[in-house]
């Protein structure tokens, strides 16, 4: 399987994790529509707020994700081969996008933690309703941020190795 392939492989995971935080929005949105709708109790309309708000936030960055992966996708759809600048060019985007999900990964780890605590904590206080009612949502959505992440995390790795063994074994041909 060529280089070419194995990006275009990348890009469409990319698009099929997008199609996930899409599926991921509408799922809260009917969790809320639900909890709005059969529900009798006031204190859910806080939980049915969060579940709106990050329904908004996981289809957004579903929407945002496709077309950014779509058109890199596209980008290398329309090639035949990668030149050494664009192979340079992959290897720097790709080893930025590792850094990044290596950063955030301990910050929804805090935030899973800390808002799991809260949820739980809520239920003993006055302010249940405010309470369990962010802290819920923030913990599930930071969950799976965190799992699609270690997923997206994974394939990136494996992919920037295999472009940086490409990337030797190439500059080992052009030394002789």
């Amino acid at each position: 399987m060529s280089l070419i392939e194995k990006c275009r492989i990348l890009y469409k995971g990319d698009m099929i994790a997008s199609w996930f935080y899409m599926l991921t929005g509408l799922i809260f949105l009917v969790f809320a529509g639900t909890l709005h709708y059969f529900t009798k109790l006031g204190d859910f309309r806080y939980l049915v707020i969060g579940f709106i708000m990050f329904s908004a936030y996981a289809m957004g960055k579903g929407i945002f994700m496709y077309f950014v992966s779509y058109r890199r996708y596209k980008f290398y759809h329309d090639m035949d081969h990668l030149s050494s600048r664009e192979k340079g060019e992959e290897i720097s985007y790709t080893e930025y996008r590792i850094e990044k999900k290596n950063r955030n990964r301990r910050r929804y780890i805090y935030i899973i933690v800390i808002s799991t605590i809260l949820a739980f904590a809520g239920i003993f206080t006055r302010q249940k309703a405010i309470l369990t009612g962010t802290a819920i949502p923030v913990a599930l959505i930071s969950a799976i941020e965190f799992g699609i992440g270690l997923l997206t995390e994974f394939r990136l790795r494996e992919y920037f190795r295999l472009l940086n063994k490409k990337e030797i074994s190439n500059q080992g041909n052009d030394m002789m």
